[in-house]
């Protein structure tokens, strides 16, 4: 327990310190379990110490060769602190497996730690050669582990396999992804890459709102070298914050997002691949990503886990199906934005000859970490000036006007101008895209202040959320919304 608690994870480490391993003794029901080595697990989010709830994993068969749990050689026990429905694991694997796309099975469990009752876990089976001889004939390739926030030039950790330490297929697959000849690039994808089992993981990641994942954050993967076909298979992991629950998307996330993973970029920058992504999408909207089969499944698996919540208080069954009925209207809200949006025409923005972009329909939003106070929005005109005003009056609070507008490839400048009142220095400003929090400043209540923010896109064409935002403990400020525009740089 000592050794356990030695080690916690830091975001400045990246999780790259060895994670120290102990022996243990595992009970269930009536059956021993001698020599399983166990460590934590858990990154950012999900990391507790060993005296809170852990997460952690379990190898049965590391130092007791052929050693099994339930046919499992390792799994891992997830603390579901991110998911407090404790479905959406098993959920969204189930999706993922319909679609074609191995990922590990999930189950759960209540756990105890030398007698401390931790209460209810999600239980998933591990990564290695035993999942993977389920799923491909030659399980020798490389295993690479994604780690956390890191793409594959990353030098990945090979879990198993026999190709050696080089990763000379990543690195082959990174120059491909880099070709300049978009009609080339495709046709060595081809012979590189999975493209219909990749295409249905970026799909199934933007339809199931997985912000964590490898297309949106280059988290939560791993990539399997198929030596009996010589392509690569990304596969999906970490599947806990989904259908719009974080604040990152919501149930109206677009499905045409940027794409931060190297090869998703890639992958959707080519015109074949990005037909590819949008058709699967529609695919799967009409046979697996289906509102009333992704709902009873959610009912299904919380009456199997709600007796065991409810047992830790009443209360807590109580909040439990609060927190499912909610799940299910993400679910709903996300299939019918997915059905409205592929009606929707997916072509660039038009830019004038003077290089410019007006940008128009704003709609307002509360931000979820800006604090308890609920801002007050209004659009009024002011001596010919149209104003997006937000006002904060019951302590501090943050609140934005946002748009959503689709580029192609390039360098941008977002700029326009806004004014506070009432303000006092107390509260900052900016404009942004969605996903980036630089660029705040301060300004003089009662004068205008001129606003940039400049980004650039890759490659492919994709849909950014434009952010006029506002945090303060009191005062307004007021967008001139005419002054809002984008420049192409």
């Amino acid at each position: 327990m000592a050794k356990l608690g030695s080690y916690f994870w830091s975001r400045r480490g990246g999780g790259g310190d060895a994670r120290p391993e102990v022996s243990a003794t595992i009970r269930e029901g009536g059956v021993v379990y001698t020599n399983v080595t166990v460590h934590s697990k858990g990154s950012a989010g999900s990391f507790r110490s060993i005296d809170d709830k852990p997460a952690l994993t379990l190898n049965f068969s590391k130092n007791a060769s052929g050693q099994r749990f339930h046919g499992f050689s390792k799994v891992s026990l997830n603390n579901s602190v991110q998911d407090p429905t404790y479905v959406c694991e098993a959920l969204c694997r189930e999706i993922f497996g319909a679609a074609g796309v191995p990922a590990p099975q999930a189950d759960h469990a209540t756990v105890l730690l030398n007698g401390r009752d931790l209460g209810l876990y999600v239980v998933v089976e591990g990564w290695g050669k035993p999942f993977l001889g389920k799923h491909f004939k030659d399980v020798d390739g490389n295993l690479y582990d994604g780690g956390f926030v890191r793409d594959i030039d990353s030098g990945l950790e090979i879990n198993s396999g026999d190709d050696g330490e080089g990763r000379e297929d990543l690195k082959r697959l990174l120059a491909t992804a880099s070709d300049p000849d978009v009609e080339k690039r495709w046709t060595r994808l081809n012979a590189i890459l999975d493209v219909n089992r990749f295409a249905s993981l970026l799909a199934l990641e933007v339809m199931l709102c997985h912000w964590d994942g490898y297309a949106l954050n280059r988290n939560n993967y791993r990539v399997f070298h198929d030596r009996a076909t010589g392509r690569l298979v990304f596969m999906p992991h970490g599947l806990d914050q989904m259908f719009g629950t974080d604040g990152r998307m919501s149930p109206n996330s677009s499905i045409e997002p940027l794409m931060r993973g190297q090869i998703a970029s890639a992958f959707v920058s080519v015109p074949e691949g990005r037909r590819l992504y949008f058709d699967r999408i529609a695919q799967l909207q009409a046979n697996v990503f289906l509102e009333d089969r992704m709902t009873n499944r959610v009912h299904e698996l919380a009456r199997k886990i709600h007796s065991t919540i409810a047992a830790y208080g009443t209360e807590l069954g109580v909040e439990h199906d609060a927190l499912i009925a909610d799940l299910c209207e993400r679910i709903t809200a996300r299939v019918a934005s997915v059905s409205e949006q592929l009606k929707a025409p997916r072509e660039p923005a038009e830019f004038g000859a003077d290089g410019t972009f007006a940008t128009t329909g704003w709609k307002m939003r509360v931000n979820p970490q800006g604090g308890g106070a609920v801002p007050h929005f209004e659009r009024s005109e002011v001596d010919g000036i149209t104003l997006l005003r937000i006002q904060l009056t019951k302590g501090r609070g943050s609140g934005s006007w946002r748009n959503r507008v689709r580029l192609g490839a390039g360098q941008y400048r977002f700029e326009g101008r806004a004014k506070t009142s009432g303000v006092g220095g107390k509260g900052a400003f900016c404009l942004r895209i969605s996903g980036d929090r630089r660029g705040y400043v301060k300004g003089t209540d009662g004068e205008w202040t001129p606003l940039n923010y400049s980004f650039g896109i890759g490659g492919g064409v994709g849909e950014i959320e434009l952010v006029c935002e506002f945090e303060s403990e009191v005062g307004e400020i007021a967008f001139d919304e005419g002054s809002l525009r984008l420049v192409k740089e």
